[in-house]
């Protein structure tokens, strides 16, 4: 059994911070599904792995592994009820945010929330989207609580960071992507009935509480709900909405 040290102690607890995770370039992966799937797609990236002394690492093979007791690994987790296994895990390398060749640019701005950030993730990777723009006001992907609630999704997305909503779409106008669609609560153009939402066009989803800034031009884009509720979380819109361009065959 391989030997954990106080400094290897002292790192996992420093990765619950996002200037630390920057500075070493590491995170962390808990919990088991998401560790599999992580293990599954991009094994190369994990470092080292922590894991209670009674769970069975053999799936998990080529990794290297330090068993702990139940009271010592409590002790580097972040969550309640732990399942057991952390992954520490390179971050890898943002894309670059001027190479548009895409359908369409997907843009989240702002979005506060680890929980709506991982679900949005999830459901990107489940309807085959790669390319996901997001601000620098936004949670961060890599953060313990986005990874668990993406189960590890962010580790096969592009992920391209943008520090201005305005230098953003200047990048995609002389792409050609010339329709900008902003997502709003009640009025505007139907998602299922906009001909060319996914034809060359920015779609941009907002901060929970604020949702997306005024923008010149740009095209207000709802989803209808005859129940006549307020909105919907920005999760779910994301999904509904992205399930639409499957529903068209655009993804």
């Amino acid at each position: 059994m391989n030997y954990f040290s106080k400094n290897q102690e002292k790192l996992i607890r420093s990765l619950y911070k996002k200037k630390k995770r920057q500075e070493h370039n590491l995170c962390l992966c808990e919990g088991l599904r998401a560790c599999r799937e992580l293990y599954n797609f991009s094994p190369k990236i994990i470092k080292f792995a922590v894991a209670v002394n009674d769970i069975d690492t053999e799936y998990f093979e080529g990794i290297d592994f330090y068993l702990l007791d139940k009271n010592a690994f409590e002790k580097i987790s972040a969550t309640v009820s732990s399942q057991g296994i952390i992954f520490i895990v390179e971050i890898p390398k943002k894309s670059e945010i001027d190479k548009l060749d895409v359908p369409f640019i997907f843009v989240l701005d702002k979005i506060a929330d680890p929980g709506n950030f991982g679900t949005i993730l999830r459901t990107c990777a489940a309807v085959g989207l790669k390319d996901i723009w997001f601000s620098k006001g936004s949670v961060d992907p890599y953060s313990e609580k986005t990874i668990r609630s993406a189960l590890s999704a962010q580790f096969t997305l592009n992920l391209h960071e943008y520090d201005s909503l305005s230098r953003l779409l200047v990048i995609a106008n002389e792409n050609n992507y010339k329709n900008i669609y902003r997502t709003e609560p009640v009025n505007g153009k139907s998602c299922f009935e906009e001909g060319k939402l996914f034809d060359k066009s920015v779609i941009i989803f907002g901060n929970e509480a604020n949702g997306v800034e005024e923008i010149k031009s740009s095209i207000p884009l709802n989803i209808p709900m005859p129940g006549g509720f307020e909105s919907l979380n920005v999760a779910q819109a994301v999904t509904v909405v992205l399930f639409e361009a499957v529903r068209r065959k655009i993804l």
